[in-house]
């Protein structure tokens, strides 16, 4: 590690324990300094770490830096900065939920495996229980399955050139989550681990093989438009208003009735967007809680109890 990142990490490491004031205020020094205080700080205390190691973001989104974790990844994106393999100090910008949106941001500090599927991270604004909006300033151990990406700033100077493009055999995280649900609700039968493995890797090659594309088995920016299209197209085809949801099904609208059991039960389910066993005992679960019918099936009364638009 050059001293340039040993600087990032001594600086963030400095910070560790350090709280809103008052507490759920998003008041903190950090805040102070970057010139908005009182909003959601994650992405702030980046920017001041860097700062104050040494090697200041520059005017992205604000004067010093970004406040955004979105517009941090677009940007970094933009100009070609992010990596696959991150190195000590890098950026790591958090996609919970698969969905594509960017949640959270954080300082990559090592792998914690030796299969770099687990890390730590230096992160600003977060707590148990509350990852993105926690108030402390915290090292976090994380899965690569929650990366939305690994972002490496010029101002550190690059080290490899790795860039991060094709989705591909062996990858993990959130761009893979992103990837199979998109699969899923082309109909294919996978789960949305985040791991590219070699499911996902045919369903990408029968979903190019039934659009007469190039059968590769890699899902490159081409491959990707062409399955967003298709599935959007699906959507516009399928409406799911009336819809009866039951085991054996797969797609969108079982994705998001996993997603809503696991808000409002104690169980907690795998989001795969396949209705199984799993499923359908939290569905009933559910059912009978509310005194509905208990019989494990998604139709109109259940998804109104659930409070879903569908």
């Amino acid at each position: 590690m050059n001293a340039n990142r040993k600087a990032i990490l001594d600086t963030a490491h400095a910070e560790l324990g350090t709280v809103e004031r008052p507490a759920v205020s998003n008041k903190t020094k950090y805040g102070e300094w970057y010139g908005m205080n009182g909003v959601k700080w994650c992405a702030i205390f980046v920017s001041w770490v860097y700062d104050k190691a040494g090697f200041p973001l520059g005017a992205i989104q604000a004067p010093k830096g970004i406040h955004h974790c979105q517009a941090a990844h677009n940007y970094f994106k933009s100009k070609n900065m992010l990596v696959k393999e991150p190195q000590p100090g890098d950026v790591v910008i958090f996609d919970w939920r698969g969905d594509g949106h960017a949640d959270h941001i954080g300082i990559f500090k090592k792998w914690t495996n030796t299969a770099k599927t687990t890390f730590e991270s230096y992160e600003g604004n977060t707590a148990t229980g509350n990852e993105s909006d926690g108030g402390k300033v915290m090292l976090r151990n994380r899965s690569l399955n929650s990366v939305k990406s690994f972002v490496s700033p010029e101002v550190l100077g690059r080290e490899s050139a790795d860039i991060q493009s094709d989705i591909t055999i062996g990858d993990r995280g959130a761009d893979v989550v992103k990837l199979q649900k998109l699969l899923i609700e082309a109909s294919y039968a996978i789960v949305a681990d985040g791991w590219f493995g070699n499911k996902t890797k045919k369903a990408v090659s029968d979903f190019q093989e039934s659009q007469k594309m190039n059968v590769t088995g890699i899902a490159d920016t081409v491959t990707i438009g062409a399955l967003q299209e298709f599935v959007s197209d699906k959507k516009q085809k399928t409406k799911l208003s009336g819809t009866i949801v039951k085991a054996g099904y797969s797609g969108e609208a079982v994705i998001k009735i996993q997603e809503r059991l696991n808000e409002l039960g104690k169980a907690k389910i795998a989001v795969t967007g396949i209705f199984d066993a799993a499923t359908t005992k939290a569905v009933k679960e559910f059912q009978k809680a509310k005194n509905l019918k208990t019989d494990g099936i998604v139709g109109p009364k259940t998804l109104k109890a659930m409070n879903l638009i569908l």
